[in-house]
């Protein structure tokens, strides 16, 4: 069974699931939500916490919203799957992979996801240090990053996503971003707000505006940096840094344990 929820003002749909979904249900399923993306809904929150079944009939609906949603700049959120369902969704190899696919904790998470934190307001405090575009080092900067931002009691999964998303940062800036390689050093500076935390990442390279082709390749050893940063982060934003380069500015929501945004 399947209701949907309309977000008044915005393209977002919640999509609530209940009950098993397999060869049976699926049509149904995909028929709602495809009457949804022409009525206008380019984000739907897949609303997972009451299914406890799924099968490959319903890894096809996913293969399926994402080619559906990819061309509209859509989104799909897969929101509060318990722990056999999740087990099924990593096994399919779709998340990380289908460009408009993504996964949540939680309803409420997911439509905080979607609205963008505000760029406004002044920060609480802000850290910043520099870094030697060294491989070697980025271990420990990424380590150095989790420190400071654990004051903030973020969730440990947003914690892994930043670790993730400024790990990523940071190898680009390495390998992309840094002509004379560890002569170059790469600034790292995070600023804590009442609703989110950013992390910008600058260097010293030739600039890169964020637009990024992932290979088609699944294998392809490389080209998913940005993929990873938009997934796991609320903002991403490509400008130039003071040094002539990149700065790649990263934010997060700070989110309350029930799900709603501090």
């Amino acid at each position: 069974m399947i209701t949907l929820e309309r977000q008044a003002g915005t393209g977002t749909c919640v999509a609530r699931l209940t009950g098993d979904i397999d060869a049976a249900s699926t049509p149904s399923v995909r028929e709602a939500l495809d009457a949804a993306i022409r009525d206008g809904c380019r984000r739907i929150v897949l609303d997972l916490s009451r299914v406890e079944y799924v099968d490959s009939s319903a890894l096809g609906l996913l293969v399926w919203a994402d080619h559906r949603l990819q061309p509209l700049s859509g989104a799909l959120l897969l929101a509060g799957a318990g722990r056999d369902v999740t087990r099924i969704l990593e096994l399919s190899g779709l998340i990380g992979v289908a460009p408009s696919v993504f996964v949540s904790e939680s309803v409420e998470a997911a439509l905080a996801a979607l609205a963008p934190p505000s760029a406004k307001g002044e920060p609480l405090w802000t850290r910043s240090f520099e870094v030697s575009a060294d491989a070697r080092l980025m271990a420990q900067a990424r380590a150095r990053i989790t420190d400071m931002i654990a004051p903030l009691g973020l969730p440990e999964s947003a914690v892994f996503d930043i670790k993730v998303a400024t790990g990523e940062a940071l190898a680009n800036a390495v390998r992309h971003g840094s002509p004379r390689g560890p002569l170059d050093g790469i600034g790292v500076e995070i600023a804590a707000f009442d609703d989110r935390v950013e992390i910008s990442v600058s260097d010293h390279g030739r600039g890169f505006d964020g637009t990024s082709q992932p290979s088609a390749d699944v294998f392809a050893p490389s080209g998913r940096g940005v993929l990873f940063m938009r997934a796991l982060m609320d903002r991403v934003e490509f400008g130039d840094s003071a040094g002539g380069g990149t700065c790649v500015r990263l934010a997060k929501h700070r989110l309350q344990p029930h799900g709603s945004a501090v």
